[in-house]
């Protein structure tokens, strides 16, 4: 007996279709890009954090990326903490952004 495809094993769904299609539009009005960011109500954005604090007022919530020559959208991972922090990576250093406090030998 056949195992039941579930939608995610069937291919795309519909969310990440349209937003491949609006990514796509995007890429190729914008050829300076590599990666665009789509939130589910279909706005554009060419970070993750901006297109996250965006999802973040929608009923849906999910946030798709496409990079330049990929075939089809896909969910962007989270934001580790929910989408609050500011910045993941110093842009001066580049190294880690972390909130904790950083541990000393006492």
């Amino acid at each position: 007996m056949a195992k039941k495809e579930t939608k995610r094993e069937a291919g795309a769904t519909v969310a990440a279709k349209s937003a491949g299609k609006i990514a796509a539009e995007v890429l190729k009005r914008n050829p300076d890009i590599k990666e665009v960011y789509v939130t589910s109500d279909g706005t554009a954005f060419y970070t993750r954090n901006d297109a996250q604090n965006h999802a973040n007022s929608l009923p849906n919530r999910e946030v798709f990326s496409a990079k330049r020559g990929a075939a089809v959208a896909k969910p962007a991972a989270p934001i580790p903490d929910g989408g609050t922090a500011a910045a993941e990576v110093d842009e001066l250093t580049g190294e880690a952004v972390s909130d904790e406090p950083a541990k000393t030998e006492e």
